[in-house]
């Protein structure tokens, strides 16, 4: 072989060797990227669950509960509940249909208290609940203990009836004046 021809082949030799040290160099080098980025990755993803979980504490204390349900019930907690969204509650005022039509807590049904007994098993579920509430507290009270007799298991006579309501800035409906 010619010294120019052994010349061609050492440079061959030499770009090749060149060529896989800058292959295996690039090969490394995006490993290396590789890895950066799964760890940067992880990274974010850590800090958005941190960030997620650090958000929920905050909205688990200010989402409003229902409040409990009791034989006796202000006007707030009737409110309450149905500001919660609880639609599985039954109003009841047993009050004569004329002060019923005049004025009534929104969403109240009349049964006043002489027809109590006859049309609430007809009309209502008996695990149903039920604010029951009247033209005194004592009405409202005794149509509420007659419900119970009846048989039905959650009943709450609303205290202060429909003027504790109206004082809380409860919705109302009937006639307009």
């Amino acid at each position: 072989m010619t010294d120019a021809a052994n010349g061609v082949e050492t440079a061959k030799q030499e770009a090749e060797a060149v060529k896989q040290e800058a292959q295996a160099a690039t090969k490394e080098a995006v490993e290396q990227a590789k890895e950066g980025i799964e760890n940067a990755e992880e990274k974010v993803m850590s800090g958005i669950n941190e960030g997620i979980e650090a958000a929920k504490q905050p909205a688990r204390q200010a989402t409003p509960a229902p409040a409990k349900f009791d034989t006796v019930s202000s006007a707030s907690d009737l409110k309450s509940r149905l500001d919660w969204g609880e639609p599985a509650l039954t109003i009841i005022d047993v009050r004569d249909r004329d002060a019923f039509n005049e004025e009534r807590i929104m969403g109240a049904v009349s049964m006043p208290s002489e027809e109590l007994v006859d049309r609430a098993p007809e009309t209502l579920e008996p695990n149903r609940d039920i604010y029951v509430y009247g033209d005194s507290d004592e009405l409202t009270s005794q149509a509420a203990m007659q419900l119970s007799d009846a048989g039905f298991k959650k009943v709450s006579a609303l205290r202060g009836g429909l003027p504790a309501w109206k004082a809380i800035g409860g919705t109302t409906e009937g006639r307009v004046r």
